[in-house]
């Protein structure tokens, strides 16, 4: 006997009932393999654009919005730290790397960041065109950010203030394109890099009115930490350590000085990976609750179904077949539905967080790596499978005990 056409043929007296269950099982594992894709993207997003920064040094405030600024480059900054800080933290001996950010303004949406030529060493960025910056006002284009300017080298722009498009056009301070980077799959790609000295150039107006009602015509102390010669300021430094003895002393030794906090990028990490995995949680719950109803369904059905072809079973008797083939007729079809479900369950649950992680890049947000279909999938579909059979093994039972007297003779 041909038993694939046999369960087609069984599948096919009931072909809504069946879709029905095989769609329940679709969803509980489309919503299980997005979240899973999702949160494995998020992760390894995360570890890339930490790079190698141990450290964030900042203004007061909310160490986790420092991080997210700074480093993510997703909220806004906790405030301006004077440049002193970043020439004592650079010649520090615990320190190997300081790395200053200036934020303050954008273009296109898309951040412009005045650092040092050290940042694009965090992130072992490489040129694709161009050169890097070496004076003021020349900016280098990271790769995401590229795709949508469309900035050739040499093309001069004007950036919006602050950190969201639409704000007032700096028109008497353009920049000029030097460089675009190839991409790296790191924070840097939705980047617009330029010297520091870009920034406070950008912002001289607004630094000399601040400065003048600031000390009411009084010159700052060159020596005061809290103060920088010029009003020069930076958003924060992203520092390396030197050895593991910096890790133990310098988060003290910025904590004692006032106006400034130290932030640890893994510290706040983990707690925003908290955060998150409360939602992810909540949707694992979610899928599984679908997979548990799913299962219920396909037992349901299935035992239903038994009872219906108790006289089919029954001639199958009469011609010969053994018990162990009606069992195995009933659990292979419970496992036909399950591999269906779990399969478009899974190109759904994919299709549904290319979409996610695309839709997160166009709003500003990081593009997540979503890792190859590989192990968690495959689980997951295992998983599906497994719970069809063990829906099947009670109808499968039922159909192992018809007695072909009984069943024909009670039609």
């Amino acid at each position: 006997m041909n038993r694939v056409k046999l369960i087609g043929a069984f599948i096919r007296r009931r072909p809504l009932t069946w879709g029905f269950h095989a769609l329940t099982l679709a969803l509980g594992v489309a919503v299980l393999t997005a979240v899973l894709a999702l949160n494995a993207g998020l992760s390894g997003r995360f570890q890339r654009d930490l790079g190698g920064i141990d450290l964030v040094v900042g203004a007061k405030g909310s160490p986790l919005q420092l991080i997210m600024s700074a480093v993510f480059q997703l909220d806004q900054p906790t405030g301006n730290i004077p440049l002193p800080v970043v020439r004592m933290l650079a010649g520090n001996r615990l320190v190997q790397r300081a790395v200053p950010v200036s934020l303050g303004d954008n273009v296109g949406g898309f951040r412009i960041v005045g650092t040092s030529t050290q940042y694009p060493q965090i992130y072992d960025a490489r040129l694709a065109a161009g050169r890097w910056w070496s004076a003021p006002m020349e900016a280098v284009v990271g790769a995401q950010a590229n795709r949508s300017l469309r900035f050739s080298v040499g093309q001069a722009f004007v950036g919006d203030h602050g950190l969201a498009r639409g704000g007032e056009t700096h028109r008497d301070s353009p920049y000029r394109v030097v460089g675009v980077l190839a991409p790296t799959g790191a924070v840097i790609d939705r980047l617009v890099l330029t010297d520091t000295a870009s920034v406070w150039k950008v912002h001289e107006r607004e630094t000399l009115e601040h400065l003048q009602a600031l000390n009411a015509g009084k010159p700052p102390d060159p020596n005061d930490i809290n103060r920088s010669p010029g009003g020069r300021e930076v958003t924060a430094v992203l520092v390396k350590y030197r050895s593991a003895m910096g890790a133990l002393m310098l988060p003290r030794y910025v904590a004692a000085m006032p106006n400034l906090q130290a932030a640890s990028p893994a510290v706040e990490t983990a707690h925003l990976t908290t955060l998150l995995g409360t939602g992810a949680e909540v949707l694992r719950a979610f899928a599984v609750g679908l997979l548990a109803l799913s299962a219920v369904g396909f037992f349901v059905a299935l035992y239903a179904a038994v009872s219906q072809r108790r006289r089919e079973l029954a001639l199958l008797r009469t011609l010969g077949a053994r018990p162990s083939l009606l069992f195995a007729l009933v659990t292979l079809e419970g496992l036909a539905l399950g591999l269906t479900g779990g399969v478009a369950g899974i190109a759904l649950g994919r299709a549904a967080a290319v979409f996610a992680a695309h839709a997160a890049s166009r709003g500003g947000g990081p593009s997540l790596p979503l890792p190859p279909i590989g192990g968690p999938d495959l689980m997951v579909l295992a998983g599906a499978l497994l719970l069809s059979l063990l829906a099947a093994l009670a109808p499968g039972f039922v159909a192992y005990r018809t007695r072909p007297a009984a069943a024909l003779g009670a039609g």
